[in-house]
C-alpha cells in the first residue's frame, strides 16, 4: 500500500528511467504511447516532430531486440567465466545504437529541445550506471526541471527548500506506512495526508514558477502519472501471473 500513496521524490529524480524510452518488446502498445506522451510533453514536441521521433525509437527499439536476439544464446550457453566478457561486449553495442539514437534525433529537434534531452535522459541514464548514484535526489530534480522549464537561478534557489521538505515528508509517510500495514482505516489517513501534502507542494511551487512554465509543469505530471500507472498495472500483471505459474506447478506435482 505504501508504494501507491505517491510519487517520491526519489522517483521524480530518476524520472522516465534513464536513457532514451527504447519502448522495448516486453511493454504493452499504450506503453509505448504513454512514454512517447511524457518525452513530447518535456521536449515540447510538435506533431510532426513527434511522428519522426517516433520512427526513430521504433527502429532503436528494433535493433536493440536484434542485438538481444543476437547475444541471447552465447549467453545461455557460455559459463560464469564466459559470461562477462559477452555482457560488455553487448553492452558495447546496445551504447552503439543508442548514440545513433541520438545522432538521429539531434537532426529532428532544435538546440534546446536537445539540450533538454540530454538532461533529462542521457544524464539521468550515466546516473544510474553508476557514477553519480549517491548525488543529492534534490539537485537531479532540480537539474530536470531547469532542463524542462528553463529555470532561473532564483527559481532553483527558492525551489530546493521546497523539495526538500517534500522529500522528507514523503519519507515520514513511507515509514508511517510500513507501521500501519494491515490497517485499512490508518493507510487511509496517510493517503489523505499524502494528498494534502500533494496539494500544498503544488502552491508552493505554483508560486515560484511562471503560469507558462506552470502550466508545462502539470503537462509533464499528468504523463508522468499515466506512466506511472501503467507501469504498475504492468508489475501487477506479472505478479499474477508468475503466482498462477506457480499454482500450475504446484497442482501439476500433486
Amino acid at each position: 500500500m505504501a508504494a501507491v500513496l505517491l510519487p517520491t521524490l526519489a522517483a521524480q529524480a530518476q524520472g522516465t528511467g534513464g536513457g532514451t524510452p527504447s519502448m522495448g518488446s516486453s511493454q504493452q502498445p499504450d506503453m509505448q504511447k504513454l512514454r512517447l506522451d511524457l518525452m513530447a510533453a518535456q521536449l515540447e514536441l510538435d506533431d510532426q516532430q513527434r511522428s519522426e521521433v517516433q520512427t526513430i525509437l521504433a527502429d532503436q527499439r528494433s535493433r536493440q531486440q536484434s542485438v538481444m536476439k543476437k547475444y541471447r544464446p552465447r549467453m545461455q550457453q557460455a559459463d560464469s567465466t564466459e559470461r562477462p566478457a559477452i555482457q560488455k561486449e553487448m553492452q558495447g553495442e546496445m551504447q552503439s545504437v543508442q548514440e545513433q539514437t541520438q545522432t538521429r534525433l539531434a537532426e529532428v529537434l532544435n538546440e534546446s529541445q536537445m539540450a533538454t534531452y540530454r538532461t533529462v535522459y542521457v544524464d539521468q541514464q550515466q546516473q544510474q550506471a553508476g557514477q553519480q548514484q549517491n548525488a543529492d535526489p534534490v539537485n537531479r530534480i532540480l537539474d530536470r526541471r531547469t532542463a524542462e522549464l528553463g529555470l532561473t537561478d532564483q527559481q532553483r534557489s527558492e525551489l530546493r527548500p521546497i523539495y526538500q521538505q517534500q522529500m522528507e515528508n514523503m519519507q515520514q509517510l513511507r515509514k508511517d506506512a510500513r507501521s500501519a500495514q494491515g490497517n485499512q482505516q490508518e493507510m487511509q489517513k496517510i493517503q489523505q495526508r499524502a494528498r494534502q501534502m500533494q496539494q500544498q507542494t503544488q502552491q508552493q511551487i505554483g508560486e515560484v514558477l511562471s503560469e507558462e512554465q506552470m502550466q508545462k509543469l502539470q503537462s509533464i505530471q499528468q504523463a508522468q502519472r499515466a506512466l506511472q500507472q501503467a507501469q504498475r498495472r504492468m508489475r501487477q500483471q506479472r505478479m499474477q501471473q508468475m503466482r498462477q505459474q506457480r499454482q500450475q506447478r504446484g497442482g501439476g506435482g500433486q
